[in-house]
């Protein structure tokens, strides 16, 4: 691999991150968006680097598949999530 593609790979990884950034914020109010808009950019970001015009179709094909599945995804995670028991209260 030759510097000028490591730089064009660089660049473009820096380009999702900072797409991303205001997605991970808005994780904490919403997870559902955030994960939803986090997947979407990913999968441009590979369709990004690919001139292929299959890999690019798949990728974001892919990625929109995922973006989908999210919503079951986190219901699937909240039926398994457990809530803590309080504590008791000793009576003195």
């Amino acid at each position: 691999m030759d510097f000028a593609t490591v730089l064009s790979k660089i660049s473009t990884g820096a380009q999702i991150a900072q797409a991303a950034a205001p997605e991970i914020q808005q994780y904490s109010t919403d997870h559902v968006a955030a994960t939803q808009q986090v997947l979407q950019i990913a999968g441009a970001g590979v369709a990004a680097e690919s001139s292929d015009k299959n890999v690019q179709a798949e990728a974001v094909a892919s990625a929109q598949l995922a973006s989908q599945i999210v919503p079951l995804a986190f219901e699937l995670f909240s039926w398994f999530k457990h809530k803590k028991a309080a504590p008791a209260v000793a009576k003195a």
